[in-house]
């Protein structure tokens, strides 16, 4: 034993050496740590039922026999010190050839393995035996077998158990490790040592008897063991086997061939004296037998040999017998010693689980739709739900931690997770509507919010704040003049600018029907602004055209368009909460009849969401042409002026998106083209701004006399509001005439059919 290790040599490599093993310990793991761990739970006693256990334990550890390595270190070095030898010895643990491990805990000790399953079943498993102590107790059952002989154990504890032992930490543990493990080696089963003097046995012999004297066998035997008795002949055997190990036979029969060689090396075969003569009567062989019967002796007998002095020497002979043997060790040790190695605490062991600990909170995800399926024509809504990382950690391809579908059979859901200490009870959440078939018109068929956050259980999802139903109807007035007009061609149109979708709707108005309804589905932040315009069928067959106007109002009032008065109502748009002041200064003339006209309306808060009307008297129904200049001064002090322009609405858009934006109306007027060899007239419109490095720019194309589609720029200075234009006669022969680029700031663009000469 070196350094407290047990170590064993090779039989045969003197350099190899075997160590057993340590006692049972705790294994560590790649860090370093302990591998042991015992988790005390409570339960919430809100929470648990009438006579169940509100406090269980459980016991997890890993167990290792290996020294350390500086222990092996120390001990190869005082095997190589004490052998005397040249080079470092070689140290391996034991090969085993199989073994078992079990745990002993209070009451309880665990099973080993069987290779008979059916071995120490219990007669009647429908009725357990309900354990107080220690319900559950299991073990690996077989070690490792190589290396350190890691075994892993666990066993579930009763309140009472995980009492005990949880007080047990500063003293004396009910618990211990049982290791039952299996080698082979080799055992040296027996020795016989011989040591003879021949010229000391030659001359005993010679005194002892003559040379024709017969021994029979037993004689020779007793003579040998004369010899012994007076030391002549030495024989010392050991048998340090036990039973089968010590090979007891084998023994044996090398003590006889030992023996043998005395015999044969002084002795020589002789004919039995005794024997009948071949030529004897029968009567004299009968009594020979009779007395070779009586006396048992053999048929043959030695007789001493006569040696020179050349076959008389020395003779010493040494016998040993080794075999391969079985055994078995139990290294074992008690749970309070594993505490002591590394002198570990309670508190660096056990950890206390509460019922009522945040890591068993539940939180709860409560959604539900807000919305009449019906009447919004929405077939269902998908749902994502993420409960997870804290916010700042998302990714930006965020899973879903769960996904619904929603229809008006099943509107609300409800989901529980995890409570997450880091996260709250913040959810984020996103959700798809799906319109069905037949359902309001609108640019998509689906539409998707983006991930919302949310903070709180509840949720309630308002499909509505993805899109808006815009309804407008077009209704004749009480006092509308049939008797001069007897129809109106209405012409209701929806344009969204992101989509480039189109919806439109037009229809006959008269007596008995009054009005036209457009309803139609838009994006919550897409433009309310519906376009209109009339044609007016007099009962003489003349028509009167209006020109396309914009609204974003709920209503369009159908009215004389030739009235004796001129109303202009102002419509605020955009985000009027950005405004403080706003000013719309009006002009209008007619020379012919000695008419001008000018007037003002001051906006604030206080009347911006009120109606408020330019009106003036008219001599010539006819002309409805007016100017208008926007002067708007923002809640941040800045002020915006348009500049005057001219316009035919009745209704009057005004407000800070307006201020930035300029229509032009061109309208070809003439005789038709074909008449002058013209294929089509070419309009090219362009604005530029060179302070904002802003261009824009369209080509529009006439192919008879009427009005074009309005020009709509976005302005990045309000007030600059001048433009060019550039007309094109392109003529059937394949020649151009140009007339331009003229620069203009009419809002009424006016353009003749006849080319320049």
């Amino acid at each position: 034993m070196y350094e407290g290790v047990p170590v064993v040599g090779d039989y045969q490599d003197p350099y190899q050496f075997y160590y057993y093993p340590d006692r049972p310990h705790l294994a560590v793991d790649e860090k370093g740590r302990p591998a042991i761990r015992f988790i005390a739970f409570k339960a919430d006693l809100d929470e648990i039922e009438p006579g169940e256990d509100h406090a269980a334990g459980f016991l997890v550890f890993d167990t290792s026999l290996a020294w350390s390595e500086s222990k092996l270190r120390k001990v190869a070095q005082k095997i190589q010190d004490d052998r005397k030898l040249d080079q470092p010895p070689r140290l391996s643990p034991l090969l085993y050839k199989g073994g078992t491990v079990r745990v002993m805990f209070l009451d309880r000790t665990s099973e080993v393995p069987s290779d008979d399953p059916d071995k120490d079943k219990p007669k009647d498993e429908d009725e357990p035996k309900k354990e107080r102590w220690v319900p559950f107790l299991e073990a690996s059952g077989v070690p490792s077998l190589y290396g350190e002989n890691r075994a892993i154990f666990s066993a579930m504890l009763t309140k009472e158990a995980t009492s005990l032992l949880f007080g047990a930490f500063e003293g004396f543990m009910p618990a211990g490790v049982i290791y039952d493990l299996t080698y082979v080696g080799m055992q040296r089963a027996f020795n016989v040592h011989v040591e003879a003097d021949w010229e000391q046995v030659y001359h005993y012999i010679r005194e002892q008897f003559s040379a024709d004297l017969i021994f029979f066998s037993i004689e020779t035997d007793k003579i040998i063991s004369e010899l012994e008795e007076k030391k002549i002949v030495k024989i010392t055997a050991s048998l340090e086997g036990v039973g089968d190990e010590g090979m007891e036979s084998e023994f044996n029969n090398v003590r006889k061939e030992l023996q043998q060689l005395v015999l044969d090396k002084f002795f020589k075969s002789a004919v039995n004296p005794n024997k009948p003569d071949e030529n004897s009567t029968a009567d004299q062989v009968i009594d020979t037998l009779r007395d070779l019967g009586r006396l048992s002796l053999p048929q043959v007998g030695y007789s001493r040999k006569e040696l020179d002095i050349s076959e008389i020497r020395t003779i010493e002979v040494d016998y040993t017998v080794t075999r391969a043997v079985e055994r078995r060790i139990s290294p074992q040790a008690h749970l309070s010693l594993f505490f002591e190695d590394y002198n570990l605490t309670r508190d660096q062991v056990v950890t206390v689980v509460n019922g009522k600990d945040a890591l068993w909170d539940e939180v709860e995800f409560d959604i539900s739709v807000n919305t009449d399926f019906t009447s919004e024509g929405i077939s269902a809504i998908a749902v994502d739900v993420y409960y997870g990382l804290p916010l700042a950690n998302h990714p930006e391809n965020l899973p879903a931690t769960w996904s619904f579908l929603l229809d008006k059979t099943n509107n609300r859901v409800k989901k529980a997770a995890w409570f997450n200490p880091e996260v709250g009870h913040q959810f984020r959440y996103r959700y798809t509507v799906f319109f069905a078939p037949g359902s309001i018109p609108g640019a998509q068929k689906s539409l998707s919010s983006s991930w919302q956050d949310h903070e709180g259980n509840l949720v309630v999802i308002t499909p509505s704040d993805l899109y808006q139903l815009r309804q407008v109807e077009a209704v004749l007035t009480r006092n509308f003049p049939f008797d001069r007009y007897a129809q109106v061609h209405v012409h209701l149109q929806y344009k969204d600018p992101k989509t480039n979708w189109v919806y439109e709707d037009s229809a006959l108005l008269d007596q008995q029907s009054l009005r036209l309804p457009l309803a139609l589905r838009i994006s919550r932040d897409a433009l309310a602004d519906v376009n209109y315009r009339f044609t007016y069928l007099r009962s003489n067959g003349e028509k009167i055209d209006t020109t396309w106007q914009t609204t974003a109002s709920d209503m369009i009032l159908v009215q004389d368009p030739l009235p004796t008065m001129l109303a202009v109502r102002l419509l605020v748009g955009g985000d009027r909460s950005k405004i403080a002041n706003l000013l719309v200064d009006f002009k209008y003339e007619d020379p012919e009849n000695d008419v001008f006209e000018s007037g003002s309306i001051i906006l604030d808060s206080t009347n911006l969401n009120k109606v408020n009307e330019w009106k003036i008297p008219l001599v010539d129904p006819h002309k409805r042409r007016y100017s208008y200049n926007q002067t708007l001064i923002d809640t941040d002090g800045n002020m915006t002026q348009t500049g005057w322009i001219q316009e035919e609405k009745t209704t009057l858009p005004v407000g800070v998106i307006y201020t930035q934006l300029m229509e032009v109306q061109p309208e070809l007027i003439g005789i038709p083209l074909s008449s002058r060899g013209l294929e089509m007239i070419k309009l090219n419109l362009k604005y530029k701004d060179s302070g904002n490095n802003y261009t824009t720019e369209t080509q529009m194309q006439f192919t008879q006399p009427g009005k074009g589609e309005v020009w709509r720029v976005p302005l990045k200075k309000a007030n600059l509001r001048d433009y060019q234009y550039e007309v094109i006669y392109v003529m059937k022969t394949g020649f151009e005439r140009k007339v331009g680029p003229i620069s203009s700031r009419d809002t009424f663009l006016v353009i003749s059919s006849i080319p320049p000469k």
